[in-house]
């Protein structure tokens, strides 16, 4: 996986200053949920506690020349568990409609869900697109293939 300060995490253009979830806040989520926050992931939340990516676009799986996918934002785990950009708020919300052995991380701008698959070892990245019936395109084999993939949109430099 790439080294994170390269994805230039940030509030508002501010660096991300909430601090890193316990060992005891994770336990309890993953508790809560019954679910094991993945190595990769749980390395980004300790690097960087939620925060907007300014490399933030991903092309699906095998694809060329099809749509890019942003990241507006990443899920912060804390104890604040009422924030819209809380990992409790999106497992409470998108639990229902991904499943049982899904844990959404991020969203874009439009609300879209990428989550974690944990059905399959590595977990794999996809995006569920809730404008067209919930169905989900495959992004990455694994999270760490997720964050390398991570890029300015071209249309954007």
């Amino acid at each position: 996986m790439r080294e994170l300060p390269e994805l230039n995490l940030n509030e508002r253009g501010m660096p991300v200053q909430r601090s890193a979830p316990s060992r005891e806040l994770i336990q309890a989520f993953q508790t809560y949920f019954r679910v094991e926050l993945p190595d990769e992931y749980l390395h980004l939340l300790r690097y960087s506690n939620g925060g907007h990516p300014e490399l933030d676009s991903i092309q699906p799986i095998g694809s060329c020349g099809t749509a890019w996918w942003s990241v507006d934002h990443f899920y912060h785990l804390d104890a604040d568990d009422s924030s819209a950009a809380s990992l409790w708020v999106a497992m409470e919300r998108w639990r229902p409609i991904l499943g049982a052995t899904a844990i959404p991380f991020a969203a874009d701008g439009g609300g879209n869900q990428f989550f974690l698959d944990l059905s399959v070892s590595p977990p794999t990245v996809k995006v569920c697109v809730h404008d067209e019936c919930c169905s989900t395109v495959d992004l990455a084999p694994s999270f760490g293939a997720f964050i390398d993939a991570l890029a300015r949109h071209p249309d954007m430099e």
